[in-house]
């Protein structure tokens, strides 16, 4: 019989990937990966969530993207305001525009400062979110005023948007399946200022 361990604190998660960093030249990466964070943080500070982020518990580079993990009560500010503010700040970057896949989750994650932090299934299924087609498909069918396009978990969804912590209301998140790898749930896409395809066919366009 295995023995029992003590569940990591549950804490709210934040994801972001760069759209195409692949597709860049290799010269423009280490700029890239330094202004994300950047980024990410002046859109907390403008949202009123500057504080959190030195006290974040886990706080690191991906390399084309970032995580954040924060306490658990945070979650219905990590998708209002924060989303909104992070497409502000995206849309108002001087350099070579940046877009932004994010997806926020919920879930027991270690932290501290050794090299396990940020451990724990719930990180594995934030970045099978970020990764999942139908977010991806939003940015490649959006214009160029869309900067962010966020899925978000179904257990944040019902948490922070149903419970109504959030203020945001639920058919501003559309329902959709997402498959990564051995990874199956309802996901809900979520874009603050939807452009292009999105305008005229809908998130959705294969299921009309």
């Amino acid at each position: 019989m295995t023995s029992h361990t003590e569940l990591p604190p549950y804490r709210a998660i934040v994801v972001v990937d760069v759209k195409d960093f692949a597709g860049r030249h290799g010269r423009d990466h280490a700029a890239l990966t330094r202004a994300v964070p950047v980024l990410l943080r002046r859109a907390m500070d403008n949202c009123g969530l500057g504080r959190e982020w030195t006290r974040a518990a886990v706080s690191t580079s991906t390399g084309d993207g970032w995580v954040l993990a924060v306490r658990s009560g945070l979650l219905p500010r990590l998708l209002n305001p924060l989303l909104p503010a992070l497409q502000d700040v995206l849309a108002a970057h001087s350099g070579d525009p940046v877009r932004l896949r994010a997806t926020v989750h919920v879930g027991p994650l270690t932290g501290g400062t050794s090299i396990a932090a940020g451990s724990g299934a719930a990180r594995v299924q934030a970045h099978r979110l970020v990764d999942a087609e139908p977010v991806r498909a939003l940015l490649a069918r959006s214009g160029p005023a869309t900067r962010l396009a966020a899925v978000v978990s179904e257990r944040a969804y019902t948490d922070a948007v149903l419970s109504g912590y959030s203020g945001d209301a639920p058919e501003l998140y559309v329902p959709v399946p997402v498959q990564v790898k051995s990874f199956t749930e309802t996901a809900y896409l979520r874009v603050p200022v939807p452009s292009g395809m999105l305008l005229t066919h809908g998130f959705l366009p294969c299921c009309r």
